[in-house]
C-alpha cells in the first residue's frame, strides 16, 4: 500500500504540474512518459499512476486559460473567455477558486457514477456481435469526422488518411507487408508514440512558443476573500455548472470526441441562458463556471468506451490505451473486463486524487501564478526533449528520429490547412480494429442487408446518420483546428 500511495503522489504531482504548462494537458504529459514504462513492475501501478494524471492536470490546466490567456489543454479554452478578463481587474484568484470547485464536484458526480458502475457496464459488450461492432466503429468515426471540427470534408479525409497510415504494415490476412515501399522498419507498422507525439504534441508546443503572454499579479490581502467568493459562485451559478457537467459527461461517452467540444458546447449553453446585465463573454464568473463543469465530468464518462470497447472516449485516452497496452492491460478485452483488482484500482486512484487536489489546489492559487507567468521558452525545450526520448524508444536508431520528424511536418501541414488531427489520429488507432471487424464481418457472409437484421446495428446506423446531418448542417464548433 505504502507503494500504491508513493505512485499516486507522484501521478498527483506530475499532473497537476502538466496541466500548468502551456498547451501541455493530460496528452502531452501522458506521451512524456512512455521511456518510463519500463519502470512499472506492476500494471497496476501505471493504472493508478496514469489516473491520477488525467484528474490533476484537468485542475491544473485552468490556471493558465484563467491566468495567461494560453489554455494548458483545449479543454480550457472557453474558460479563458471569461477567466482572462477576471484576471486581469484583479479577480484571478476568484476565477480559479470557482473553476476549481466547479471541476471538481462535477467530476466527483461523475467519477462516482462511472467508475462505481464501471464494472456493471461490462454486462453491455454481450450485446454486441460483429454486426453491432462494426456500426459500432462507423459510429464512432462518423462522430469524429463530422463533429470534432466544423470542416466536415477535410475530417473526413484526415480520417481516411489516418486510417490508411495505420494499415501500413503486415497485412492480417496474407501475413506479407503492405504498403512498407520496402522499408524494413515499416514492417511493425508505423509506431503510435511518434505519431501521436508529432501529429498531436509538437504542433501546439510551436503555437505556444511563438505566444506572448500578459503577466497577471495577485494581491496577496486578497487572496483568501476571493477564494471564499470563487466558492460561493460556484454555488450560486451551480446550475450552471451541474449542466455543464451534464453536457460534459453525455459527451465523453461519445467515442473520439473529446474535451474542447464539451467545453464550447457547455459554453455556449451558459452564453444562450445569460441574463441581462451579466456579460457572460466579457469577464463573467459564470461564464467560467458554465464551461468549466464539463471538465472532468467528461474525463471520467471517455473511461467507458475506451475500457468498454477499446474505442478512445478522447485524444488523452488513446495515449492511456496504448500506455496500459506496454503492460499487459488492453482496454476493450474479456481480460480486462473480467478484471476486477484493475476496476478496484481505477476508482480508487480517482477518488484519492481528487481529494487531494482540492486542498493542494487552493492552497496553491498563489505559488502556481508565479509558475504560469514563467516565460514558455523555458518549458518548450524539456517537453520536447521527453517527447524525443519517448520516441526513440522503439530502436534507438536513426529511423526513430526521422519518423517523429516526419509525424511533426504531417501535424504542422495539417494544423495549417485545418485538416482535424484528432480524426487523423483516431482513424490512425482504429485501423486496426475496424479491418479485423471487416474481416470477421465478410468472413461470416454478411451483407450490408444483413445489418438491417439487428436492432442495435439500426440505432448505431440511426445515431451516424444524425451524426452526419448535425456536422453538415449545424455544426458550428468553434475548434476548427484539431
Amino acid at each position: 500500500m505504502e507503494y500504491y500511495f508513493v505512485v499516486l503522489l507522484l501521478g498527483i504531482i506530475y499532473g497537476f504540474f502538466v496541466g500548468l504548462i502551456p498547451v501541455a494537458g493530460a496528452t502531452t504529459g501522458l506521451i512524456a512518459i512512455y521511456a518510463f514504462v519500463g519502470y512499472f513492475t506492476d500494471p497496476y501501478m501505471l493504472v493508478v499512476f496514469t489516473t491520477a494524471v488525467v484528474v490533476t492536470s484537468s485542475i491544473g490546466d485552468s490556471f493558465c486559460g484563467v491566468v495567461m490567456n494560453i489554455p494548458g489543454a483545449g479543454g480550457a479554452a472557453a474558460t479563458m473567455i471569461d477567466g482572462f478578463p477576471m484576471s486581469r481587474r484583479g479577480e484571478a484568484a476568484r476565477a480559479l477558486s470557482a473553476a476549481i470547485s466547479t471541476s471538481w464536484v462535477n467530476g466527483l458526480i461523475w467519477g462516482l457514477l462511472v467508475f462505481l458502475f464501471l464494472p456493471y457496464y461490462t454486462k453491455i459488450v454481450l450485446f454486441f456481435g460483429t454486426k453491432e461492432m462494426f456500426t459500432f466503429l462507423i459510429f464512432a468515426m462518423t462522430c469524429v469526422a463530422f463533429i470534432s471540427s466544423k470542416y466536415w470534408v477535410r475530417g473526413i479525409l484526415a480520417l481516411i488518411a489516418g486510417v490508411l497510415v495505420g494499415l501500413i504494415g503486415e497485412d492480417p490476412t496474407t501475413a506479407a507487408n503492405r504498403w512498407t515501399f520496402g522499408i524494413e522498419y515499416l514492417g511493425d507498422g508505423v509506431q503510435m508514440i511518434p505519431v501521436l507525439a508529432g501529429v498531436l504534441a509538437f504542433p501546439e508546443l510551436l503555437s505556444a512558443y511563438k505566444m506572448k503572454s500578459e503577466k497577471i499579479y495577485l494581491d496577496s490581502k486578497k487572496i483568501k476573500s476571493q477564494l471564499i467568493q470563487g466558492i460561493k459562485d460556484s454555488w450560486k451559478y451551480k446550475w450552471d455548472g451541474l449542466r455543464g457537467g451534464f453536457i460534459g459527461g453525455f459527451i465523453g461517452l461519445v467515442p473520439g470526441i473529446g474535451g474542447n467540444i464539451a467545453d464550447w458546447f457547455a459554453y455556449s449553453q451558459t452564453v444562450a441562458t445569460n441574463k441581462e446585465g451579466e456579460e457572460v463573454g466579457k469577464g463573467h464568473v459564470r461564464g467560467v463556471i458554465g464551461c468549466e463543469g464539463a471538465n472532468n465530468a467528461q474525463k471520467a464518462t471517455s473511461y467507458v468506451p475506451t475500457i468498454l470497447f477499446g474505442i478512445p472516449g478522447a485524444p488523452f485516452e488513446v495515449i492511456v490505451m496504448g500506455l496500459l497496452m506496454y503492460v499487459g492491460l488492453e482496454m476493450g478485452t474479456p481480460a480486462v473486463l473480467e478484471d476486477t483488482k484493475f476496476f478496484d484500482y481505477l476508482l480508487s486512484s480517482y477518488l484519492w486524487s481528487l481529494m487531494i487536489i482540492l486542498p493542494v489546489s487552493y492552497l496553491f492559487i498563489r505559488y502556481a501564478v508565479k509558475i504560469t507567468n514563467i516565460p514558455f521558452r523555458y518549458y518548450f525545450w524539456p517537453i520536447l526533449a521527453s517527447l524525443i526520448w519517448s520516441c526513440t524508444q522503439y530502436t534507438g536508431l536513426i529511423q526513430d528520429y526521422l519518423m517523429f520528424a516526419v509525424c511533426c511536418v504531417v501535424g504542422i501541414i495539417l494544423k495549417y490547412i485545418k485538416f482535424s488531427r484528432v480524426s487523423f489520429l483516431i482513424g490512425f488507432i482504429l485501423s486496426a480494429r475496424l479491418e479485423k471487424s471487416w474481416i470477421q464481418f465478410d468472413t461470416l457472409g454478411y451483407t450490408v442487408g444483413d445489418l438491417f437484421t439487428s436492432w442495435m446495428a439500426i440505432l448505431f446506423i440511426v445515431f451516424t446518420l444524425i451524426a452526419a446531418v448535425w456536422g453538415i448542417f449545424y455544426n458550428k464548433s468553434k475548434i476548427d483546428f484539431v
